[in-house]
């Protein structure tokens, strides 16, 4: 539950990202800071075909994470708990599949990532 929990606010964090490239029709690269997983996979080096798969995922979750946002912005009502729980759920799938194309050692990384992540925004809660 734990590790759900915190693969799910590090890309939280990393699919606004995507989603705004998405809904903007913008083709990103992929490599650190593109699309899903950006901060997610720094320090990782992809292969050419974890790269093809990374898009995959990348392009499977963003249309409905920005469906969630944009009922949001078109209501100009904040997103409700179920829809942050919903959002939630799909950013943590996205995440667990994004992990799943990695090698023993590049799990050990995007694992020390999300850690590192969750203190960051565990800090901005702290400070306000």
């Amino acid at each position: 539950m734990k590790a759900i929990r915190i693969v799910t606010l590090a890309i939280a964090l990393c699919a606004a990202g995507a989603s705004v490239g998405a809904a903007q029709g913008q083709s990103q690269g992929v490599g650190r800071g593109a699309g899903a997983g950006g901060m997610l996979l720094r320090d990782i080096t992809l292969t050419d075909a974890q790269k093809v798969q990374q898009k995959a995922i990348r392009e499977k979750y963003a249309p409905k994470l920005l469906s969630i946002r944009k009922y949001a912005e078109t209501t100009g009502m904040p997103e409700d708990d179920a829809s942050r729980a919903k959002m939630l759920k799909i950013q943590a799938e996205q995440a667990a599949e994004l992990r799943a194309i990695l090698t023993a050692e590049q799990q050990t990384v995007f694992d020390r990532n999300i850690a590192e992540i969750r203190a960051q925004r565990e800090e901005r809660e702290r400070n306000g």
